[in-house]
């Protein structure tokens, strides 16, 4: 029971990060996580996690690199091979005997077969924390394929030297000839069984088609458990289970896809289960990083033989070792290839941010955690292993450096791709300008017949348009002064209007008051919004606190609205008239008012305006006909993606847009056409 309540906490803790982050989104998700595991950890729940390394490597580590290899970009992986692997290769050999030496030149007490184990630790960089750069830092799109091709491989080749370095401090005898041997028959033997089981699989479900079994739910089980089946069968052949897990993550990449309503269907779904696998495991991955932490500090600080800033300025300069030696081995690697190319021209110098970038993007994750977590805890001679508890400890403190690195340095200096950031500004232009054609061609397409569900989509197509264009503030507070501002306007334009129709005698006094009451609430909920939503809560707290005790005034109050109910009727049809008549006034004033300098502003709030108008004023379906309302609404969808999916064509063909823009935008119109027949299936 201890063990399922504290998974129901991580759970939670998951949810609560990304919340967090919405609100501090200059601190990554992995360092809350930390944070909140570190807070976790040090709760009195009567249950303390005992990490395995082994069973952490299957259980997450194996799924991540799976989806992170079908994921992958096949031709940009395939481009920066020879980087990639004098990366995932090259580098890491290197960080064992330079960090190694360094360690041991540093800290005496720790012998040099333990400083190499650590430095095969801190070698690989981690893909779940790479894969989390990507979603909050604009990094050049060469330097973040380098650094996903370099994460899914260097995990192998730092494992395979940690193992070799324990081996040596364990046993106190190491051959390098041996050493070499062994890394070449587990890496590539680890990639062979990824690449022989995938095949097997393939042929598998190949087999079982053939028997008719077309059941999505089964298939999608199925390739859930691969990732697990294939590390475990390399693991029990002595190879390489996350190089394997890898390789069968790449095959998926590149198989070649069928044109089948099954296979397509299977597609869907498997993205959908796939998000939320490595959401989970991704968030649970720092959190328990974060639990560690604690107990790992404790014997540090009580135990160590060294004093407590010693061991934080030891930890200091081996991250700042890590990043120059990587930054020497990025700009020595990119400036060779200059160099000793033929035609100069066609190669761009490299620089030096590029470098910089790359260097501080190596961060270091859960691989690190669960390598160092694996040393054991004797020699063969029954000696304890010197120093244990403050090479796991420097790890921890690498992996936090690294990590805070990545969230307030990197930014800073990759703020200035620019080109990037304009992109991404004409991309949202561009999808917002195919959204207005369609909007535009649907209009023209109304007839008496389709009117109704029409307007439905058209509103959709409006929502969307305006999601894009606040697309660029959704990382900024939620309204900006300007804005609220001229929202406190439309208000007052709202109360003069109010009182124009109750002087020309279109509605009564009483309808006036309630409007203006309506009114004075939204702009008090303007002004002082903080204040209006505690006063809003505290009156529905009241309410339902009265509800639940006087259940019989609740019933008397029913009975009293239903004697009123022609009166009611008449009430809420003059207010109705109000706000549509309101709604208009508003529209055709921010038109007037709209020019180049201020359609940033105004136009978000035109279309809110429009849309409120639209609803107000769009008639309610009746139940009777509502299925056959909903059936025109799911053709006019379709012929909405139509016009959408001839939009994004011609532009392409034209050269305005390119082809992964264009690529991503059909792949988001297939799911939803998918969606829309699955409900109209329904």
């Amino acid at each position: 029971m201890e063990i399922f309540l504290f998974v129901l906490l991580l759970l939670l803790a998951i949810l609560v990060s990304n919340l967090l982050n919405r609100f501090v989104p200059v601190v990554s998700v992995p360092l809350i996580q930390i944070g909140l595991g570190i807070l976790i950890a040090l709760l009195p729940l009567g249950f303390e996690l005992e990490l395995n390394p082994e069973l952490f490597l299957l259980l997450f580590i194996a799924p991540l690199l799976f989806n992170d290899g079908k994921r992958t970009d096949k031709k940009a992986l395939w481009k920066l091979r020879v980087p990639i692997l004098l990366l995932a290769l090259g580098l890491v050999f290197i960080t064992v005997l330079v960090i190694g030496y360094f360690v041991n030149w540093m800290i005496p007490t720790i012998p040099l077969a333990a400083a190499f184990a650590l430095a095969a630790a801190l070698a690989p960089t981690d893909a779940v924390a790479v894969s989390s750069l990507s979603g909050r830092i604009t990094l050049p799109k060469r330097v973040m394929s380098l650094l996903e091709g370099e994460s899914l491989i260097n995990d192998a080749s730092g494992l395979v030297s940690f193992q070799f370095a324990i081996a040596a401090m364990v046993t106190g005898t190491f051959s390098l000839l041996n050493a070499s041997w062994s890394f070449l028959v587990i890496a590539i033997g680890g990639a062979l069984v990824g690449l022989i089981l995938t095949l097997l699989k393939f042929q598998l479900l190949k087999w079982v088609r053939g028997l008719g079994m077309e059941d999505v739910t089964f298939h999608m089980l199925i390739e859930i458990l691969t990732p697990f089946v294939i590390y475990l069968a390399a693991e029990e052949l002595h190879v390489s289970g996350i190089l394997a897990v890898v390789a069968a993550g790449i095959m998926h990449a590149v198989e070649r896809k069928r044109l089948d309503p099954q296979l397509v269907k299977l597609s869907v779904v498997s993205k959908s289960t796939w998000s939320v696998i490595i959401f989970v495991l991704n968030g649970l991955v720092f959190l328990i990083l974060g639990t560690q932490l604690p107990s790992i500090a404790r014997v540090v600080w009580e135990d160590s033989g060294i004093s407590n800033t010693q061991v934080l300025i030891y930890t200091f300069f081996i991250t700042l070792a890590l990043i120059l030696l990587r930054f020497f081995w990025v700009s020595g690697l990119w400036m060779f290839d200059w160099l000793f190319k033929s035609d100069k021209s066609k190669k761009q110098r490299p620089s030096i941010r590029a470098s910089v970038l790359t260097s501080l993007s190596g961060v270091r994750g859960a691989v690190t955690l669960a390598t160092a977590l694996s040393i054991p805890f004797f020699l063969d001679n029954g000696d304890m292993f010197p120093q244990r508890a403050l090479i796991i400890f420097m790890a921890s403190g690498v992996i936090l450096f690294t990590l805070l690195i990545a969230t307030f340095i990197l930014p800073i200096l990759a703020r200035g791709n620019e080109a990037d950031l304009g992109n991404e500004r004409a991309e949202r232009a561009t999808q917002i300008w195919i959204l207005r054609n369609v909007k535009r061609e649907l209009q023209n397409q109304i007839t008496p017949d389709n009117k109704a569900a029409t307007e439905m989509v058209i509103r959709n197509y409006r929502r969307r348009i305006q999601e894009l264009q606040q697309g660029e503030n959704s990382q900024k507070r939620d309204m900006t002064q300007a804005e609220k501002a001229k929202r406190l306007e439309i208000i007052s334009w709202e109360h003069e209007h109010t009182q124009e129709l109750l002087a020309d005698g279109k509605i009564s006094a009483e309808t006036a008051y309630r409007y203006g009451s309506f009114l004075n609430m939204m702009e008090s909920a303007l002004k002082q919004k903080f204040k209006a939503r505690i006063r809003n809560l505290v009156v529905f707290g009241r309410r339902l606190f009265r509800i639940l005790i006087h259940p019989k005034r609740l019933r008397a109050m029913k009975s009293k609205m239903r004697e009123q109910h022609p009166e009611r009727a008449k009430a809420f049809k003059e207010i109705r008239f109000v706000r549509i008549e309101n709604e208009k006034m508003v529209i055709r004033k921010l038109k007037a008012q709209m020019n180049q300098d201020n359609m940033d502003l105004l136009l978000p709030l035109l279309n809110e305006h429009k849309e409120q108008l639209e609803r107000l004023t769009t008639e309610r379906v009746r139940p009777s006909s509502r299925e056959k309302f909903e059936q025109k609404v799911h053709e006019v969808e379709l012929s909405g993606i139509q016009i959408e999916r001839d939009t994004i064509q011609s532009l392409f063909e034209e050269g305005k847009i390119s082809r992964d823009l264009a690529r991503d935008m059909r792949q988001d119109l297939n799911l939803l056409e998918t969606y829309t027949i699955e409900e109209d299936l329904v």
